[in-house]
């Protein structure tokens, strides 16, 4: 009865400024951060938000996903709202605000994976020429070759290459945040490699 009272207290917009600042600003990347603040910004709280965290149920999440659904957005960004809803309420659940995660069993649409595309031999050979001779003739002919990211190979530095090894190698990555761009290391440790030229 005491975790059902103390959800009672606060609306889901009160706990999950909380569960930002507590449990993920510590954890995550900024820019990451701030994408997770802006799909639920975008998506759930103008719906939910106001809502006695206690008194949330499984299907007003349910119904948000079926209007993002109906409002043309995909399958994987539902399925991102969903993915941090359950975490949010996981965390409710275990601050004892919540008895159980109103989150947990819900459908939510599958993500279709297309197959990707690459450019033919002749389209890539026909992107290279015509890029031959520019400013973006190296960006293009790295991003063609080597299967980096764009961040990654953006975030090249002339001391990244070994002509020696005619290698180059992946330490940073670049990110746009608040309008402005910045180094940063890559996502993970093992996103640092070398790549042959």
């Amino acid at each position: 009865m005491g975790c059902a009272l103390e959800g009672a207290k606060i609306t889901l917009n009160e706990h999950l400024d909380r569960w930002f600042e507590t449990a993920m600003r510590p954890r995550v990347r900024t820019k990451t951060f701030l994408d997770y603040q802006g799909m639920l910004y975008r998506y759930v709280r103008p719906v939910l938000g106001e809502r006695v965290l206690a008194a949330l149920r499984p299907l007003d999440l349910q119904t948000v996903y079926k209007q993002m659904t109906e409002g043309g957005l995909s399958a994987r960004t539902v399925r991102y709202a969903h993915v941090l809803m359950k975490c949010a309420m996981q965390q409710a659940v275990r601050w004892r605000l919540l008895l159980e995660n109103p989150a947990d069993g819900l459908k939510v649409p599958q993500q279709v994976r297309n197959e990707m595309r690459s450019l033919t031999i002749e389209q890539a050979r026909a992107l290279l020429k015509a890029a031959e001779g520019t400013m973006y003739g190296p960006v293009v002919a790295i991003a063609l070759t080597t299967g980096m990211r764009p961040s990654e190979y953006l975030g090249l530095k002339w001391q990244d290459i070994n002509w020696q090894q005619q290698t180059v190698s992946v330490v940073r990555s670049i990110r746009r945040l608040n309008g402005k761009w910045y180094f940063s290391d890559t996502k993970c440790s093992r996103s640092r490699r070398p790549v042959k030229l």
